[in-house]
């Protein structure tokens, strides 16, 4: 490989051990066409360095070494989601390149400021966590949890019944907020698309946009309250600019939206036109949506009717775009809408 240089290795490397791979020598040789002493000079250096460790276990030779730091607020009508990460949270991201600190002031205020006015909690606890490769934070707080907010606001302002699951696919379109003269609802929906993992459990319950099921927010279930994991690069070459630039415009706003579909539907594969009417509630208020129907094995005829041809023909105005629908999904797709 050309024009390969010391720091790129040692990235590759950090990548390799963060993902607990226990074929690092192997697989960095081969990448990079080194030598195998060359590798173990490398992961000697960092060992040396104390930001990695080795572990005695064949299938994890490698594990990073983390640093973590607690904080406790008490959450009294003083705090300042900003004050906070100014004085507390912002020293641990010094020597970071710019668009990092900036992701991490976005995503940890927002994120803050939904603890302070919305869990009702007394207490908030911030993880800090980092290592060579990345950095996670961890919110908690003990008081209601989101989605049970969510449930009692569904309930006493709109007299709709809904269980937990369906609390959780409120979130993702983004723009639903229990409190519209506060928030517009944007701040979980551009934060979960600019860090790299974004989880969010309350009541044993997780919404993520993601497909990883590891997460370990920090030894600790959340059997009440709520629990917030974000985690990004150290090298992360996203910007918040870019992210909100995804989604929205300077004239019209906030205009377009992703949907997961495999999380918005608790089996995953979405059958009925019930399902359909729900999904078309929640990217009602946007002018383009991308329907993301990875791992989502099959759909129902009934659901695609109502979704492709009903509710389009009430919204034509709505563009709705189908991505990385396996081929089961998508001929489904093109019959329901060539009978038409």
């Amino acid at each position: 490989m050309a024009n390969i240089n010391r720091e790129q290795i040692m990235q590759y490397m950090l990548k390799q051990i963060h993902a607990h791979d226990r074929d690092i020598v192997a697989k960095t040789v081969e990448y990079f066409g080194i030598s195998k002493s060359t590798v173990y000079n490398y992961l000697k250096k960092m060992c040396d360095d104390g930001i990695v460790q080795k572990t005695g276990d064949a299938l994890q030779p490698y594990q990073l070494i983390s640093k973590k730091y607690e904080y406790q607020y008490q959450n009294d009508g003083s705090l300042s989601e900003d004050r906070v990460f100014d004085k507390d949270i912002a020293q641990h991201f010094s020597g970071y390149e710019k668009n990092v600190l900036s992701a991490w002031r976005y995503a940890f205020t927002e994120m803050m400021n939904n603890a302070i006015e919305h869990s009702e909690a007394k207490e908030i606890l911030v993880i800090v966590s980092k290592n060579a490769f990345d950095s996670s934070i961890i919110l908690y707080d003990d008081e209601i949890g989101i989605f049970k907010n969510i449930q009692r606001y569904m309930k006493n302002e709109k007299n709709e019944e809904l269980t937990l699951d369906e609390c959780v696919a409120l979130l993702f379109a983004g723009k639903f907020t229990t409190a519209k003269h506060l928030h517009s609802g944007e701040g979980i929906f551009f934060t979960s698309h600019l860090m790299d993992k974004f989880l969010i459990l309350s009541d044993e319950i997780c919404f993520t946009r993601d497909n990883f099921h590891d997460v370990q927010l920090s030894g600790f279930s959340v059997p009440t309250g709520t629990a917030v994991y974000m985690a990004l690069s150290n090298q992360s070459k996203k910007t918040a600019r870019e992210v909100f630039d995804r989604f929205s415009n300077v004239e019209e706003g906030f205009i377009r939206t992703q949907i997961p579909i495999a999380h918005v539907f608790p089996n995953g594969n979405p059958v009925s036109r019930s399902e359909a009417r729900r999904l078309g509630e929640l990217i009602l208020r946007f002018k383009e949506i991308d329907l993301d129907f990875a791992n989502v094995e099959e759909v129902g005829q009934a659901f695609v009717h109502e979704m492709f041809v009903v509710w389009q023909h009430r919204n034509p105005e709505i563009q709705l775009n189908v991505c990385n629908a396996n081929q089961a999904v998508e001929s489904m797709i093109k019959r329901v809408k060539n009978t038409q």
